[in-house]
């Protein structure tokens, strides 16, 4: 870390909030300087549990589709990643590796009629945007191609739309299995 590196520096408001190197001391403290205000903040590194503040990702990298290619992988770069691609593009959801992380809208989106089914059938995971439906078709080929049983965990806290991904993705193996039966079982499963 040096005069000019971009950190994270905790924010009680925010959380976390973007700043810029202005004077570093090593061991002693650092000067950070909030880019939206101008305001200086000094940061005593004595006091602080860790050394540095994390490291922002270039700008370049905030958008992007999968977590694991930004250059710093940490909680500041994971939330402001999702924030971004929520906020500004409207993408609910990001790749992380293999694992898909969804950001609830809590209001109603256009993702999940059957021309997007159909759009995700037979496609592998990262040709397309990251979808419940992408992670559904893997599943579905692994089980369908190679014969293997799969799972798909959907984990969050309470209200953040677990039962509602877990009806994409049944909704999605009803479609492209054609079968109807396959519905029923849906309607049974999530009337539990």
């Amino acid at each position: 870390v040096g005069i000019g590196s971009r950190v994270w520096l905790q924010d009680k408001e925010e959380v976390w909030k973007g700043g810029v190197v202005v004077s570093y001391t090593p061991g002693d403290n650092i000067v950070v300087s909030d880019p939206e205000t101008g305001k200086e903040l000094r940061v005593s590194l004595k006091e602080e549990k860790s050394a540095m503040p994390p490291l922002r990702n270039p700008d370049i990298l905030t958008m992007e589709n999968n977590l694991t290619t930004m250059s710093y992988l940490h909680e500041p770069a994971v939330l402001h990643s999702l924030h971004q691609r929520f906020t500004v593009s409207n993408n609910i959801y990001t790749y992380c590796g293999i694992v898909l992380v969804a950001v609830n809208p809590y209001c109603d989106v256009q993702l999940y009629g059957n021309e997007m089914i159909w759009a995700y059938k037979g496609q592998q995971i990262g040709q397309l945007d990251p979808h419940i439906y992408a992670i559904s078709e893997d599943a579905y080929s692994e089980m369908t191609t190679l014969g293997r049983n799969q799972s798909i965990i959907v984990s969050g806290e309470s209200g953040a739309g677990k039962t509602v991904s877990a009806k994409y993705a049944m909704r999605y193996f009803a479609t492209v299995a054609g079968n109807e039966q396959e519905t029923a079982i849906e309607r049974r499963i999530l009337s539990t």
